[in-house]
């Protein structure tokens, strides 16, 4: 019993990272209707930052805020160029770019910060494990899962019940009516580049201790958050947290129990959830007139 328990704590660690990676490319892909493949690389970002910035000495509780403005800074100058001048163009040409900036990014994250395995130095505080009916899980997952929930209730309270959360989704349904009121719908979609390449970052930066940071785990990350969002829903908070918990939930168990088929195991609960869900699991009926 204890075993499943400690399992779950672990399921429901790894479903807030892939939480943050997933809210951040939603925003993105429903305010916007751009597809970046280039998110990962934000996650990846953002773990070495963190790993760096724990190395440096420097005050262990601010990596995780530096992680996440820092790349929420590389999601603004991408916002200026080049990815303000793809907006408006057909998907294929969004892939092509975002997908070329993905590989750039690779090569000079490879460059810069080696392409060892690296993980973060942590603080005292964090390290060590509590013991749980008997058996030791980490301190710092428990931090991880204490810290996503707060940045995942957080969001969902200023997307939905705050100002501009408002003008966000009503830009997604109709970005011409929200200029009429004299919102700047270009500011707008700029702040929503940067929040999704923070949060990202902020994944990549609370999971660097959890799962290391590599060459490839960009890629990773990314088919995992667009598993997320696809089979979610866009334009759906709840769904997203949703569907990265069940991700989340079946690739830890299927790891432990069916570890030789824990990809494929994955991938057909995926499938069979977009089978029955085709429009994401918390989509909304609406009525057309």
């Amino acid at each position: 019993m204890s075993y499943y328990l400690l399992q779950t704590l672990n399921a429901l660690s790894f479903s807030v990272l892939l939480m943050l990676a997933g809210l951040g490319l939603s925003l993105v892909l429903s305010l916007m209707n751009f597809i970046n493949l280039a998110h990962g690389s934000f996650f990846l970002l953002g773990g070495y930052i963190a790993v760096q910035w724990l190395a440096s000495g420097a005050p262990w509780w601010l990596a995780f805020p530096a992680a996440f403005v820092l790349t929420g800074l590389v999601g603004l100058l991408l916002d200026r160029f080049p990815f303000a001048r793809f907006y408006q163009r057909p998907h294929l040409m969004q892939v092509l770019l975002t997908y070329g900036i993905a590989i750039i990014f690779a090569d000079l994250m490879r460059w810069g910060f080696s392409a060892d395995t690296l993980s973060p130095l942590l603080p005292d505080m964090l390290r060590g494990g509590v013991w749980i009916l008997g058996l030791p899980f980490p301190i710092y997952r428990l931090f991880i899962i204490v810290t996503g929930l707060l940045l995942a209730l957080l969001c969902w309270y200023c997307l939905d019940h705050t100002l501009w959360g408002a003008a966000i989704r009503a830009a997604v349904l109709d970005a011409q009516i929200v200029e009429t009121l004299g919102i700047n719908t270009k500011r707008l979609f700029t702040l929503g580049m940067v929040l999704a390449a923070g949060l990202s970052g902020l994944g990549g930066a609370l999971g660097a201790g959890m799962l290391s940071v590599y060459p490839g785990l960009d890629e990773e990350i990314l088919v995992l958050a667009l598993l997320v969002v696809v089979i979610g829903g866009l334009n759906n908070i709840r769904g997203t947290l949703l569907c990265a918990l069940i991700l989340g939930f079946v690739t830890t168990f299927s790891r432990v129990l069916l570890p030789s088929f824990a990809n494929a195991l994955s991938l057909a609960v995926m499938l069979g959830l977009l089978l029955l869900w085709p429009q994401g699991l918390q989509s909304r009926l609406g009525r057309q007139v």
